[in-house]
């Protein structure tokens, strides 16, 4: 097949190879990074108020042993026992997944935003036998804790690795004032004191000798689909396959990286697997600093990261750009270090990229990926970055548009996009049914609908299930968004399809703007000027917020329970 992208590949990128990737396995690259930059910070966490707790490589690679020892040791987990991790992001987060990873064991990561269900699920599809938790969540665990598997559970704090003064001050508002941490009956342990169970359980032991079995093509993690249509799936996710997906995109944005490591805004959560192959583990392998932001939400909370830190690096989603372009803290000052910054998850709306390079001056890269990828499979190179499209195929995947037999459609002709490469799911956890109607011959079926152009940028129009059909014609919400996006005063929008005896649906949009004197018949007329007629919103709802999942995707169906019922 023709791969017209790789004339906007550098080099390195065009001589793709598995076996020049510096790591083929979790272990390796937490084993390389702590001996190659021992004293250098790896990472931070920040709370909105400045306050931070920071570990270095030589630190954490030490605390990742001391958490294998506990699992292997102390609880007397198996290799191949499934941990799981819930917490958003901290230190304690990065402990958990590389202590996992050097015990033998696959970890899989848990939206702390789970409801009980969500989380009873995830715990016993995967069948968890150890659960490391946030203490600000704690209390769900008596909830669901005896209707799983679950023999041990670990909690930990965003404050476990502060100064010790700051920890007790910050520790004690959270707990006695504000009582935003509440108890637990459910048996348990600190992970504090867990490493510290685990440094005496190692005292004369290999630690190497619990992944000593470990391939790289071995499962690393099971990371749970969204869920947003059914019960979320665990797609099984191998050690190179995330280790692949990250050597990709640094393989695409080596013209922006400097040489001695990034400073990282990490602001998306790490409990999904973008922010965890592209961010996180990246950043390690390079050197880099990772400064953890538990939540961007408000954008607030990012105000004292920036000002503290020099930030070079910053990755978000289309509603979390928005939001910051308004915020009254937004100084362009505070980002002039800024080289890079990426976008994935939810369509990068045209209007909000504008907005931020004029604030910022600099573009927004746009990517598109999926979890059963590992992450990103196209990525806009960034000397040729082009706004309404996610890019190229990153180094390593290919790319095809076909139709509903799987035949490959003409150039600028909609299909479905499906690809092929080494950072494939080796499957669903459980679902065989699952995976043989996903990947088929070896190509793995996204259920997104895109085009395709002469030089190989993808241009993605929606979702298969979120197309609205008005009087025959299939017409992309994405595209309805993009178009009022680029209104003044619109910082978010949502816009789905509802039932009409006339046109059997028709688009109704949701729109959130800072600009009181915005009207439905301003938004109508601005699509008028950029949208076919059948297009055009059939009525404009002004709402306070566009629910969104933590990718920033726009949630249609709770669109239409919230407003529509």
């Amino acid at each position: 097949m023709t791969r017209p992208w790789e004339k906007f590949y550098s080099e390195a990128a065009k001589d793709f190879d598995l076996a020049d990737m510096p790591s083929h396995t979790l272990v390796d690259l937490i084993n390389k990074a702590g001996a190659k930059f021992t004293n250098r910070p790896a990472l931070t966490t920040i709370l909105p108020n400045g306050a931070t707790g920071t570990v270095s490589y030589s630190e954490l690679l030490q605390h990742a042993n001391h958490f294998a020892a506990y699992l292997r040791d102390v609880v007397k987990l198996s290799a191949g026992d499934t941990v799981a991790v819930m917490t958003p992001n901290c230190i304690d987060f990065a402990i958990a997944c590389m202590g996992v990873a050097k015990a033998g064991c696959v970890a899989t990561n848990v939206n702390p935003l789970y409801t009980v269900p969500e989380l009873e699920h995830q715990l016993t599809d995967s069948k968890a036998k150890v659960l490391v938790i946030i203490d600000l969540f704690g209390d769900k665990v008596d909830a669901v804790i005896a209707q799983t598997g679950v023999k041990q559970v670990v909690t930990l704090s965003l404050l476990d690795f502060f100064p010790p003064a700051k920890k007790a001050l910050i520790g004690f508002v959270m707990k006695r004032v504000k009582k935003v941490i509440p108890s637990i009956k459910t048996p348990h342990i600190t992970m504090v004191a867990a490493l510290a169970k685990g440094k005496k359980a190692a005292q004369g032991i290999d630690i190497a000798s619990y992944s000593s079995h470990v391939q790289p093509t071995d499962t690393a993690i099971y990371q749970y689909t969204s869920g947003t249509t059914g019960r979320s799936k665990g797609a099984e996710l191998s050690h190179q396959g995330i280790l692949a997906n990250s050597f990709q995109a640094r393989l695409m944005t080596q013209s922006v990286m400097g040489g001695n490591g990034e400073t990282t805004l990490i602001a998306l959560p790490l409990y999904h697997i973008t922010a965890f192959a592209l961010i996180f583990l990246a950043g390690i392998s390079d050197g880099g600093h990772g400064i953890l932001a538990p939540s961007p939400r408000p954008p607030s909370n990012l105000k004292a990261a920036f000002e503290k830190y020099t930030i070079t690096w910053f990755t978000g989603i289309n509603t979390l750009f928005a939001a910051m372009t308004v915020e009254p803290w937004f100084d362009k000052k505070l980002f002039e270090n800024l080289r890079f910054c990426g976008s994935g998850g939810a369509a990068q709306q045209t209007g909000v990229a504008v907005r931020w390079n004029e604030l910022t001056g600099i573009s927004i890269n746009q990517g598109y990926g999926m979890t059963e990828c590992c992450g990103v499979i196209t990525l806009n190179p960034v000397a040729d970055n082009r706004l309404g499209t996610v890019g190229i195929p990153v180094p390593g995947m290919d790319l095809r548009i076909v139709d509903d037999n799987g035949v490959d459609v003409p150039l600028g002709t909609p299909g479905e996009v499906i690809f092929k490469g080494p950072t494939i799911m080796k499957g669903y956890l459980g679902r065989p049914d699952a995976t043989a109607e996903s990947i088929k011959d070896g190509w793995l079926y996204s259920g997104d609908i895109g085009v395709i152009d002469e030089d190989g940028f993808v241009e993605i129009v929606d979702r298969k299930k979120d197309m609205i059909l008005v009087s025959g014609f299939n017409v992309s919400p994405n595209e309805i968004e993009d178009a009022i996006s680029m209104l003044p005063g619109v910082v978010q929008v949502g816009v789905i399809g509802v039932a009409d005896e006339k046109s059997g649906e028709v688009p109704v949009a949701f729109v959130v703007t800072k600009d009181p004197a915005l009207s439905a018949d301003v938004v109508i007329e601005h699509c008028r000027k950029s949208l076919t007629k059948y297009k055009i919103p059939k009525k404009v709802v002004f709402v306070d917020d566009v629910p969104v999942t933590l990718s920033g995707k726009v949630l249609r169906r709770q669109l239409r329970d919230e407003y529509l019922a």
